[in-house]
């Protein structure tokens, strides 16, 4: 005797229930990630969560305003060692609207920063944040601040390097009050993550350096502004070199500067043409009395002959 028609139909039936529910466990879960998630937090001696409802409200930037802030899932609380001290990190599954988006790793700052920035791929959606404006590309990204004044002053090359230096498939990365985030694929290993978590803590310390003043971005603005001088005097030690003639070629408007230059010269000669007639005049003027007794000078006489001439005639006035 067969097995009746309607059992294979409620087996089928409970097989695809069970698969559906196996497929939502395995979207909230990440996808058998938990259990690697929960040995790597034990090796690390970090803190480990099935979800948290709270933490994801934290924030309000990068993947928290897209999507809202919703559920922290495979939650991952510890730190790591750096050169200024251990940084708090967490690492969780995003889950908005009952869906899981993405990995949100996020390294604590010392400091807290004003304003807030996102750091995007040309592959990443737009921000639908009205409150960033787009500030300028940051090497392979694109930067959306909420205050550029603020967050100018923090993109220094080591920063640049920083970003650069995190993966093509980290989409967005952002950094508002003392955290630094980003979003990474849900299928990221814990040694991913490890790296992961080691790059934010550089891009950390590079906004914490440019926050002191000490980046590289300012030091070679310093060190333009000191060699300014050294060029200059340099320039100015050289000999300076020979200015061309003016040519009525090479000058401008030479038409007008040539005839100008005529007409110059025509009102000298004129001039002198003019002076050189009353000379003879002015100088025969002391010789008057001579004249009167005779002693005629020659026009052709030079002006020394004719004082000489002139003196002559008073000595005989006065023997006489």
């Amino acid at each position: 005797m067969g097995i009746p028609t309607s059992v294979w139909f409620i087996i089928a039936a409970v097989a695809l229930v069970l698969g559906l529910l196996m497929l939502r466990a395995a979207q909230r879960t990440g996808g058998a990630q938990p259990r690697d998630r929960r040995r790597w937090a034990q090796q690390k001696e970090w803190e480990y969560l099935d979800s948290d409802p709270v933490l994801p409200s934290r924030w309000r930037y990068g993947t928290i305003h897209q999507g809202g802030p919703g559920v922290a899932r495979n939650l991952v609380t510890g730190s790591v060692p750096t050169a200024e001290g251990r940084r708090l990190v967490y690492v969780f599954d995003h889950e908005q609207a009952g869906r899981l988006s993405s990995v949100v790793a996020a390294v604590q700052r010392r400091s807290a920063m004003k304003g807030a920035f996102e750091l995007r791929l040309p592959s990443a959606p737009l921000p639908d944040d009205a409150g960033l404006d787009l500030l300028e590309p940051v090497g392979q990204r694109y930067a959306f601040v909420s205050d550029a004044a603020a967050i100018r002053p923090l993109i220094t090359p080591r920063l640049i390097r920083a970003a650069d230096a995190i993966g093509d498939d980290v989409e967005l990365l952002w950094g508002e009050d003392s955290w630094v985030l980003c979003t990474a694929p849900l299928d990221y290993a814990p040694d991913q993550l490890q790296d992961l978590l080691d790059q934010l803590v550089e891009v950390a310390g590079a906004l914490e350096e440019a926050a002191k003043g000490g980046g590289a971005a300012p030091r070679a603005r310093a060190e333009t502004r000191t060699e300014l001088p050294a060029a200059e005097a340099t320039q100015a030690a050289a000999p300076p070199e020979p200015k061309p003639e003016p040519t009525a070629e090479s000058s401008p408007g030479a038409s007008g500067g040539s005839s100008a230059a005529a007409g110059w010269a025509r009102s000298l000669s004129s001039r002198s043409s003019t002076v050189r007639p009353l000379r003879p005049t002015v100088t025969r003027l002391p010789n008057k009395a001579a004249t009167e007794k005779g002693d005629d000078t020659p026009d052709g006489d030079s002006d020394d002959e004719k004082s000489r001439t002139s003196d002559a005639g008073r000595s005989t006035d006065s023997r006489s």
